[in-house]
């Protein structure tokens, strides 16, 4: 069984318990709470957007029944004019109208139904217009351009009409006029306008409009969603103007959410309704003129309404599921992120301790452990640098070494030979041979002290001397050898044998008799900031652009060339002894000299640290 310090003890556990804590908490209460404000939005929301939608849907319809109400006032147009339709109802149709001696049956029923054709084509929507004459109790019934029927009804409506209403959804009929008519019958609603003599109340006739309810379905089509929502328009009374369900048209309402909305203060808003016929919102908005008083209501069923919600749930629910699934798999990365640097760590301390001190500790995070793994890594080279300094710098002179142990087969046995010489020479009064001989004997006593392995410049200049003399014997008059040093660079310390192979180079590569002029031979050494610079300057015959620039490379890069192998030293060595001793950025480079010859140049800081380092050659 695990025991309860396992989670305290352990960071990838405490990580993980951690995480699922701060994951599966805040998903949870999260989904209770924004289930419950969405629902709470969702009704907010929902009580606005319907609001206004029922606004506009009832500014449509007043709009377009207050159109229908302005066709009816034609009939009140040009009153004074004789051939109006006003002024032939005021008049009873007399002949006054038509003077002319034609029939007046005749011209004013053609009169009429030109008035009334006007009527019915100013609406596409109108079904039928209709006007009965009160006095002749005669009915004119225009149903399409062509069709106007004439004829005393038998049961005349509303003849006894005060003001105009709209009569609610009802199927169309013949007002009492017994003939047929290619129209089929269809629901209407029908504006019925009294047409009154003015300024009195004499009733002259009534007119009445049968409007299509196609109109209303379409105003009204973008309020609801259909086969989700139901929507009514309902009069005062509860009869049903137009419905989302066809089959309640002209029927009354017998819900009891309509008299709560009729007997509400409000004009316009919504009740929660829930019994076993509907639960959800009911919104509404009364519609409200001289001539009609209608309700606007839409239902909404919470199913639909919350039908977001629960889907946002469901959402949150996988997204909590993926998220505790994210959680885990972030709890594994994270604590193996942690760990893999650390024992990466461990596994390169294990090599130091066997003895491995230049183990390449590659841990390249840039967090805490990165930076500890980083500075462990140069603590190492720095302590690996000083145990390595003096072998290597002892590993850099073997070659000098190996050389003059070669040569030393019994130093007692030449140095009492060269001194022989050197006896004999004076004894027949020959002093360049005495001279050569000497300069011998210290070249080798110099190669042969293989104690010193650093020494004054003098010294090593002093060495080049002696070099020089026996080069001079040997090429008489031609070779010219000039040293410009200042009196400070005599006493700073160098590497043994660096000035040497650069003369040697010279006699090897650069050398040629000539008839015209010896060979010149310039060595300077100056000192500036810190920085001391040797210069071994020719007018031998240089070197090509290409080999100057591979040797130069080899010397960048430490890749070793012929140039001054045959003498044992190469430039290569004497750069790397010099960066050993001295820094890393002490340098040789080569450069041709104009018109003729070659220079070469060293560069040595003094002062500065070594940087010791792998990249370091010997």
């Amino acid at each position: 069984m695990t025991s309860p310090s396992f989670f305290r003890n352990t960071i990838r556990n405490k990580l993980m318990l951690l995480l699922l804590i701060a994951t599966i908490l805040p998903i949870a209460t999260s989904m209770v709470i924004s289930y419950n404000s969405t629902k709470r939005s969702i009704s907010e929301e929902a009580y606005e957007k319907n609001t206004r939608l029922l606004s506009l849907a009832k500014t449509n319809m007043l709009n377009y029944m207050h159109n229908i109400n302005q066709k009816s006032l034609a009939v009140y147009n040009s009153i004074n004019v004789p051939r109006s339709l006003y002024y032939i109802l005021e008049h009873n149709m007399e002949n006054e109208v038509f003077p002319s001696g034609l029939s007046d049956v005749i011209r004013n029923r053609n009169l009429l139904k030109d008035h009334l054709l006007n009527i019915y084509q100013s609406v596409s929507e109108f079904h039928q217009v209709r006007l009965h004459v009160v006095k002749q109790n005669t009915t004119y019934l225009l149903k399409s351009d062509d069709d106007i029927k004439v004829g005393t009804p038998e049961n005349p409506h509303h003849v006894t009409l005060k003001k105009t209403f709209i009569e609610p959804s009802h199927m169309s009929h013949s007002y009492g006029l017994a003939f047929k008519t290619y129209k089929k019958d269809e629901f209407v609603i029908t504006l019925h306008r009294p047409i009154f003599r003015a300024p009195s109340e004499d009733l002259l006739a009534v007119l009445s409009i049968d409007v299509k309810l196609n109109v209303l379905d379409d105003l009204n089509g973008q309020v609801y969603d259909s086969g989700q929502e139901t929507f009514y328009i309902f009069d005062a009374n509860g009869k049903t103007i137009i419905s989302s369900e066809k089959d309640t048209i002209g029927e009354n309402i017998s819900a009891k959410w309509f008299n709560q909305i009729r007997d509400a203060k409000q004009v316009n808003g919504y009740i929660n309704w829930e019994d076993e016929a509907f639960s959800g919102m009911v919104f509404y908005d009364r519609l409200e003129t001289p001539f009609m008083d209608w309700y606007l209501v839409k239902l909404t069923p919470y199913t639909h309404l919350y039908k977001t919600a629960e889907g946002i749930t469901r959402i949150n629910t996988w997204v909590g599921a993926i998220f505790l699934s994210i959680a885990v798999l972030a709890t594994l990365f994270i604590s193996l992120r942690f760990t893999k640097p650390l024992l990466s760590l461990i596994g390169y301390v294990n090599q130091i301790e066997r003895g491995n001190l230049n183990v390449d500790i590659d841990i390249r995070s840039n967090d805490e452990i990165g930076l500890l793994s980083r500075r462990f890594r140069s603590m190492m080279q720095t302590i690996n640098n000083l145990i390595l300094k003096e072998y290597r710098l002892k590993l850099a002179n073997k070659t000098n070494q190996l050389k003059a142990l070669q040569a030393q087969v019994n130093p007692h046995f030449l140095y009492n030979a060269l001194q022989s010489i050197g006896t004999v020479a004076l004894q027949h009064k020959d002093q360049q041979i005495y001279s050569l001989v000497t300069s011998l004997g210290k070249m080798m006593r110099y190669n042969m002290n293989t104690s010193d392995t650093i020494v004054e410049l003098e010294k090593e200049l002093n060495y080049v001397q002696a070099y020089l003399d026996l080069q001079k014997q040997r090429f008489d008059t031609s070779l010219e050898v000039n040293f410009r040093l200042e009196p400070e660079v005599s006493a700073i310390l160098v590497p043994k044998m660096i000035l040497q192979p650069l003369v040697e180079n010279f006699f090897k590569h650069g050398f040629r008799q000539r008839s015209d002029e010896p060979a010149r031979l310039l060595i300077s050494c100056t000192l500036e900031n810190q920085l001391l610079k040797i210069k071994v300057e020719d007018n031998g015959q240089g070197m090509t652009d290409k080999q100057l620039e591979a040797v130069n490379k080899s010397l960048r890069v430490g890749e070793e060339t012929g140039l001054g192998q045959d003498s044992g030293i190469g430039l290569l060595n004497v750069l790397s002894r010099l960066q050993l001793h001295f820094h890393e950025s002490a340098s040789i480079t080569l450069s041709n000299l104009s018109p003729e010859g070659l220079s070469v140049d060293l560069h040595i800081p003094l002062g500065k640290e070594p940087n010791w380092n792998e990249s370091t050659h010997y």
